[in-house]
């Protein structure tokens, strides 16, 4: 990830918080919020065309092959989510999908459906950590952390407070050092 990139997350963040007036303490909803933008937001069986034999695939063959996709229809953007996924999962996949248009990364891969849906994949590494990393700010972001987890909230109830995945909160919270700040701030009170 390149340097100072996690503090411009957080940046990102207070900024798009601000425009949806949300606090730090607020859930963030994803779909609206993509739509808003008009982005349009898609699960496999919305997909205009998709044949059969290829939701299935997608949804009951192989649905953890895959969580989102970002296409290009024209001058239009969609999202497709993996709907077999809980939607706190989903609403990481799309703001994870979001963060890539956000930040204008280009993919090392771009496929094009049989019916001419431009498909992007295929992200370097370290686009994809800095996806990972804007989505998390976003939802989860650090001043509501340390409010949250200074109230003595525990990681799953953090989760369930920001509409996201335990898996999530546990990641955010130990990436962003938040517990052991609220640690040393105990010991020196």
């Amino acid at each position: 990830m390149r340097r100072g990139f996690k503090t411009q997350a957080e940046q990102i963040s207070e900024t798009l918080r601000k425009n949806q007036n949300l606090t730090v303490l607020d859930k963030f909803e994803p779909k609206p919020f993509l739509q808003s933008l008009g982005i349009v937001v898609w699960t496999p069986a919305e997909v205009p065309g998709l044949e059969a034999r290829h939701l299935e695939q997608l949804t009951v063959k192989d649905p953890d092959s895959w969580s989102g996709v970002a296409i290009r229809l024209g001058e239009q953007t969609a999202i497709i989510v993996n709907s077999t996924h809980p939607e706190t999962r989903q609403a990481n996949t799309l703001m994870h999908e979001w963060a890539h248009i956000e930040l204008r990364h280009k993919p090392n891969r771009v496929d094009r459906s049989e019916g001419g849906l431009l498909l992007l994949s295929d992200y370097p590494a370290e686009f994809e950590e800095e996806a990972d990393w804007l989505a998390a700010s976003v939802l989860l972001p650090r001043a509501g952390l340390v409010h949250c987890k200074g109230r003595g909230m525990q990681n799953d109830d953090v989760a369930r407070h920001y509409g996201v995945s335990s898996e999530l909160a546990n990641w955010r919270v130990r990436m962003t050092g938040v517990d052991r700040q609220i640690s040393a701030r105990r010991r020196y009170s």
